[in-house]
């Protein structure tokens, strides 16, 4: 370990073991279904430790929280939250959230580091469209009085309630349980835009094991994964204190929970040449972007295109939400619209693949090429809309096709 990256890790890793002796729970294992959600959460996060510019040394899987993100100077507490049904009201984050946060920011004042903290909360969905839930999202510092009553019912001193709010952050709408693998992995298809679908599934499964295992702790870890750990152990005292380094002999009882820089490199293929600084801040601030965004930008998609399909595709959403109010049938016909405008965006994407030989632009950026070709077809768009459903407006058409996207139907490049 160079004497540059010891400086920047050891006030970090001593901040970490401050909170660690003052709250840790061996006991705190649960079912393997109940940790997937949260390890796959993990794995997105451990992802932005690839960052060169402001990304976390290390992520710490259930040590005070689910997951603690540590930097040069900071640590993230996050905790990660399912919910089976409904939307999430600031009431039910106080019940089942915050009051863990509490815990944890009450562990970090006896430690003296509470300053250079931040508590997240991370709700898997959308939240309540009351007003009192948006503007606490939006604003915890905004929390009425019922609010912070209950906080102080948590345990959280009276006195220290602003403070703890002005360090509040709510993460909403994450994907759920049943979308976030399909997230997950296009995430890794935008870093590493040349793996097939296969490899990237293959080096998701790894990332998992590998995060899985560390929130599972040291004690009862089936031996595949302790290989999986043991084989990267060599890459991760690059980037931590070793055993016989200053703060190495006292990571020890938590080094299986902690995922490195350097743990990731070796499991992960080089990152591509351009820069992905933009995808990993999204990432690590909980982006909430579409399926279909992330497809684009695989695809080599601009940000004026993105923001132009969106645009129509929100236009869209109001008339196919009008037409599944008012028809009985509308799934059905807009299932056989799927169809059609399917045939002709995946023949586009086929004619655009087989040109790339001569065109290496569009061979670099289907999704360019793809959409420029559609949109300069506007009536074989219409033609797809034989009912109609949208009123033979190609624009909404290609709306529909953004839609049919984020459903993982199109993958904005040749098959």
């Amino acid at each position: 370990m160079t004497e540059t990256k010891r400086q920047q890790v050891e006030p970090a890793f001593e901040l970490l073991t401050k909170v660690a002796e003052v709250e840790s729970d061996p006991t705190g294992l649960d079912t393997f279904a109940r940790y997937m959600w949260q390890a796959k959460q993990v794995v997105r996060q451990w992802l932005t430790c690839l960052s060169e510019q402001d990304g976390p040394l290390f992520a710490v899987c259930e040590q005070v929280e689910d997951l603690a993100l540590v930097y040069p100077d900071k640590i993230r507490f996050c905790q990660l939250k399912t919910r089976d049904k409904g939307s999430w009201s600031v009431a039910a984050m106080c019940d089942r959230g915050l009051d863990a946060l509490v815990r944890s920011y009450k562990a970090a004042r006896r430690a003296r580091i509470h300053e250079v903290c931040k508590f997240e909360l991370w709700v898997e969905g959308a939240i309540a469209d009351k007003s009192e839930t948006i503007r606490f999202v939006e604003d915890p510092c905004s929390a009425e009085k019922d609010i912070r009553a209950k906080l102080v019912a948590s345990g959280l001193i009276r006195s220290w309630v602003d403070d703890f709010l002005q360090r509040l952050v709510v993460r909403s709408d994450q994907p759920t349980r049943a979308h976030i693998d399909a997230k997950a992995m296009w995430e890794l298809w935008a870093l590493w835009p040349a793996l097939s679908r296969p490899e990237v599934e293959h080096l998701y499964e790894r990332l998992l094991v590998a995060a899985t295992a560390a929130q599972t702790g040291g004690s009862g870890q089936p031996g595949s994964i302790q290989a999986h750990l043991a084989a990267a152990l060599p890459h991760v005292a690059r980037d931590l204190p070793g055993p016989d380094e200053p703060g190495g002999p006292a990571i020890e009882a938590i080094r299986d929970q902690v995922l490195s820089r350097g743990m990731l490199v070796a499991l992960t293929p080089p990152l591509p040449g351009e820069s992905v600084e933009q995808l990993l801040a999204r990432i690590s601030a909980g982006s909430a972007a579409s399926l279909m965004e992330l497809k684009m930008m695989t695809a080599g998609a601009g940000r004026q295109l993105i923001e132009r399909v969106q645009e129509m595709r929100a236009d869209m959403e109001v008339q196919r939400q009008l037409l599944l109010a008012s028809r009985d049938n509308a799934e059905a016909d807009l299932e056989r619209l799927a169809t059609r405008v399917l045939s002709v965006a995946e023949a586009t994407a086929t004619r655009i693949g087989l040109s790339a030989v001569s065109n290496p632009a569009a061979a670099g950026r289907p999704a360019e090429a793809i959409a420029a070709d559609l949109l300069a077809r506007p009536a074989d768009l219409a033609q797809c809309d034989r009912h109609p459903l949208f009123d033979r407006d190609e624009y909404l058409v290609f709306g529909y096709l953004g839609h049919l996207s984020d459903l993982c139907r199109f993958p904005w490049r040749p098959s």
